[in-house]
């Protein structure tokens, strides 16, 4: 009965050896765990991080696309002035062009007018001089 006793003792001694290499290494695991548990918290904690930083470029993203459009319809607002501007500049024009042609007409008509005139006036002179001769 000793030697039963004994061999179970062994056993028991073995079992609890047993049992506390389990408890290691279950402690091991627990410390595994907490450090994975740390790092997770990490990533999480980078993960939302970057959810902020993507969020600030979405919404400066959003404001650059604004202040774009602004300065492009801006840009045809401005350019439809300047055509409108040049466009009464040549309307202008045209019609100062138009009155200085009118003009030139006008001048050109007086000056064959002026011109027969005194084409009368010298044939009147030659004619007065030759009755004078005669």
């Amino acid at each position: 009965m000793d030697q039963k006793l004994e061999l179970i003792l062994k056993k028991l001694s073995s079992l609890e050896s047993g049992q506390k290499e389990l408890n290691q290494k279950f402690e091991a695991l627990e410390s595994g765990q907490k450090e994975l548990n740390n790092k997770f918290e990490v990533l999480e904690s980078g993960q939302k991080e970057m959810k902020q930083r993507l969020e600030v470029m979405g919404s400066g993203q959003k404001e650059l696309g604004q202040i774009v459009r602004a300065i492009r319809d801006r840009s045809e607002e401005t350019t439809a002035t300047k055509i409108d501007a040049l466009s009464m500049d040549v309307h202008h024009l045209h019609g100062e062009i138009a009155g200085v042609k009118e003009e030139i007409k006008d001048l050109r008509n007086g000056v064959i007018f002026v011109n027969r005139k005194v084409a009368d006036a010298e044939l009147e002179i030659n004619m007065m001089k030759q009755s004078k001769n005669q």
